[in-house]
């Protein structure tokens, strides 16, 4: 069936969809209309709607600093010791669980502890500028690691500028 349309969009649309054109969505359903919908289930009447759950609020993750630490100059690279044995929440987690963000002049160090415990080592700016691509973090025996490549060499004072 072709239609010819000197109409407006609209009256093409309810032409050719006739009740089910999407310009007729505001208006009442015809008693064949209400039959088919009927038929098909898609309409039904419960009455008001009816509250099924409650989104549950999370508490908000704990943040804690790590605040002891020890560092060393070990030529082209400053290290940052962690003892685990200082921080027992800490002391069986993965390397996995933990990330390090690196900059040039800064770093940032987390531990993911579980969904409500983070551990945290934030150093904005570092003595001197490291080289990010070469910094990583490791553990050995019951340390972990944060090796700071540095971009010149030299003996650190401070880790913080």
């Amino acid at each position: 069936m072709e239609i010819e349309y000197e109409q407006n969009i609209v009256q093409q649309s309810q032409d050719l969809h006739k009740n089910t054109s999407y310009y007729n969505s505001g208006l009442p359903l015809s008693e064949e209309a209400q039959k088919i919908l009927n038929a098909q289930q898609l309409i039904t009447s419960g009455g008001s709607p009816q509250l099924i759950q409650e989104r549950i609020k999370q508490p908000e993750k704990q943040v804690k600093s790590i605040i002891k630490y020890k560092f060393m100059n070990d030529g082209m690279w400053m290290k940052i010791l962690i003892d685990r044995n200082d921080y027992p929440e800490i002391k069986d987690t993965p390397i996995i669980a933990m990330n390090a963000q690196f900059q040039n002049d800064g770093f940032e160090f987390n531990i993911n502890v579980n969904e409500l415990v983070e551990y945290a080592l934030k150093i904005p700016r570092t003595r001197e500028k490291i080289v990010p691509e070469k910094s990583k973090i490791y553990e050995k025996k019951h340390y972990i690691y944060i090796a700071l490549y540095k971009e010149k060499e030299g003996d650190w004072w401070s880790l913080k500028y």
